[in-house]
């Protein structure tokens, strides 16, 4: 079952990587979600632009690997990133973010999950308007993918059902996308992962919610097309 998902997650394209010449090799799971749908048909995604997918939730955990020397095996860390616009039409530059580090982190460990984080979100992250410590639980639970017999009119994206939870300010909880989530046939993946270094697949969104206070605005978001599920490696 590993396998097979594991599989289809490698025959993503891999978002493109900044250079991090001097930062040691980091792997690890991904979780993203936003308020416009991500796996969506033109008609849809074409009402939804300019007016929402402004705002977004993304968590990162390590499995293995350093930042900068600094061990994180086993650590995460999560934005709440607030764009002017849908992203893919926003002014990266003026996007703000919190950020939500691991509270087992010590000192060193939690500089260096706020670098990754900044280096992997790209521009989107420049402004980081606060810095939050939690308790982050992130999981990313493996199945056997769906073949494209399962849906032989629609070949379903099936990633992994995931949750990422900051208790009191964050979470994320999906599934795999299944045939009755296909409104006009002509759904795609619309949109790429905000962080760089990631290969996943788009997840139906269950939960998807923001409730800190440094961005000025709250978000509550389920039941929608809006995730995405895999892992990062950079």
């Amino acid at each position: 079952m590993l396998a097979s998902a594991l599989t289809v997650l490698a025959c993503l394209p891999l978002a493109a990587s900044p250079d991090t010449s001097g930062a040691s090799r980091v792997k690890g799971d991904y979780i993203e979600a936003r308020t416009a749908d991500v796996y969506t048909g033109p008609c849809f995604s074409n009402s939804e632009i300019f007016i929402t997918g402004h705002q977004a939730v993304l968590a990162w955990k390590v499995t293995e690997g350093s930042w900068d020397g600094v061990k994180l095996d086993g650590l995460a860390v999560a934005a709440a990133v607030l764009g002017t616009s849908t992203f893919s039409q926003d002014d990266v530059k003026d996007a703000r973010a919190v950020l939500i580090v691991d509270e087992s982190a010590n000192p060193a460990q939690r500089e260096a999950l706020i670098a990754m984080a900044k280096a992997l979100g790209g521009g989107r992250l420049d402004r980081v308007v606060g810095v939050r410590t939690s308790t982050l639980a992130v999981t990313v639970e493996r199945h056997e993918a769906a073949s494209e017999a399962d849906h032989p009119d629609h070949a379903m994206p099936s990633a992994p059902r995931a949750l990422f939870s900051a208790p009191g300010l964050a979470e994320i909880l999906t599934r795999p996308l299944d045939a009755d989530d296909h409104f006009c046939g002509n759904e795609t993946v619309a949109y790429e992962p905000l962080s760089a270094g990631v290969r996943a697949l788009p997840a139906y969104t269950l939960r998807h919610r923001y409730s800190g206070d440094e961005l000025n605005t709250v978000w509550n978001d389920p039941n929608c097309r809006s995730s995405f599920v895999g892992g990062f490696s950079y």
